[in-house]
């Protein structure tokens, strides 16, 4: 601002200058105005035969020599120059009081740009520090969270790191040196589980491939109890059968129980634990992404609800509702049948789009 100040002040300075110069120089004596030229246009005819020859006559009648004389004038096309000539003159300063203005306006330029430079000198930022926009953002902008790649070989993306929770006990333990024991799962448990999935995967390899190709392949018994470990509960034995058959699905056909629950595997239900458990508790394992809610089993009861409050809601401490099915087995064979016989399950009927399972 101080810059554009000196530079209009400097600006005055030099105009007033130039127009003490131009009134102190000998003005040239103004030229004699020419003559009008003689008219361009015919006298009238003065006979009837060129009367007769002209065509009919104007409603105004013909123009006469002198209405001819008197348009055709020189300065006829200029009524500005006219109207600008016609207004006062304005005098300009000038003598001792002019020149002491010129010699200010001047000094106060040169002093503005002075302390401008001044001021750029004593406050103008060190080398390599960041100021404006960048100094604010890089002053209050949150830590980024390093995402991990997706497995260059399989192209499964990588377990998420944990997310924080309000709540102590939902944080993840820390597990030792040693391996964790593993439980075995029940066979009765482990039969009907696989029952269950042959009948999707039969369903889903006729009517849904995309999604049939989904699936992985199962979980490893030490993973599991890795997995439990890291949460401090046992996972339910129907939700352990169904991660050693298929360690959940990848991909936008993902396999998803109704309405849009994509299925997680055990990396992912380790790294949602902390935010399904401040939702109300209950191990995750699957995930709604438009909405931010959780499929959670209960690991005393093993009853199965959804958990919300994420992405979609704003109360982050309302429970699940653990009674939508009795058990993950519950649920994973109301799902076989819906696909099976076109049934609902929870009100959602599966509908199949480009070889991708959806739920309507």
């Amino acid at each position: 601002m101080a810059l554009v100040v000196a530079l209009v002040a400097g600006a005055a300075a030099g105009l007033v200058v130039v127009a003490r110069r131009r009134r102190a120089a000998p003005q040239a004596p103004a030229a004699p105005h020419p003559a009008p030229p003689a008219s361009r246009h015919p006298a009238p005819p003065g006979d009837a035969g060129d009367l007769a020859g002209r065509g009919p006559e104007p409603l105004l009648g013909w123009p006469t020599s002198e209405d001819l004389e008197r348009y055709d004038r020189p300065e006829g096309g200029a009524p500005i120059a006219r109207l600008l000539d016609s207004l006062p003159r304005i005098e300009r300063p000038r003598g001792r009081k002019a020149r002491r203005w010129t010699a200010a306006l001047a000094a106060l330029g040169l002093l503005v740009l002075a302390s401008q430079l001044l001021e750029n000198a004593v406050f103008r930022p060190q080398a390599g520090t960041a100021s404006g926009r960048a100094a604010y953002a890089g002053a209050y902008a949150e830590p980024a969270t390093a995402v991990p790649s997706a497995d260059p070989v399989t192209g499964v993306p990588a377990a998420q790191p944990p997310l924080p929770s309000r709540d102590p006990a939902c944080a993840l333990r820390k597990t030792g040196s040693t391996a964790p024991a593993v439980r075995p799962v029940s066979r009765r448990v482990t039969a009907a589980v696989n029952r269950q999935w042959r009948r999707m995967e039969r369903w889903l390899k006729a009517h849904a491939p995309r999604t049939y190709a989904s699936l992985n392949g199962p979980a490893g018994h030490v993973l599991l109890a890795k997995a439990e470990a890291r949460l401090g509960r046992r996972i339910p034995d129907s939700l352990r059968a169904s991660l050693l058959r298929h360690d959940g699905a990848r991909g936008p056909a993902a396999f998803r129980f109704s309405s849009s629950y994509e299925i997680m595997g055990a990396r992912g239900l380790v790294s949602s634990w902390p935010e399904a458990c401040g939702l109300g508790g209950g191990i995750p394992f699957a995930y709604d992404s438009d909405f931010g809610d959780y499929l959670v089993t209960n690991s005393a009861t093993g009853g199965v609800g959804s958990a919300t409050g994420g992405v979609g809601s704003a109360d982050w401490e309302m429970p699940y509702a653990e009674d939508e099915w009795s058990s993950y087995y519950a649920l994973l064979k109301s799902t076989a049948d819906a696909l099976a016989e076109g049934g609902p399950v929870g009100g959602w009927v599966p509908v199949v789009r480009e070889g991708v399972l959806e739920w309507k």
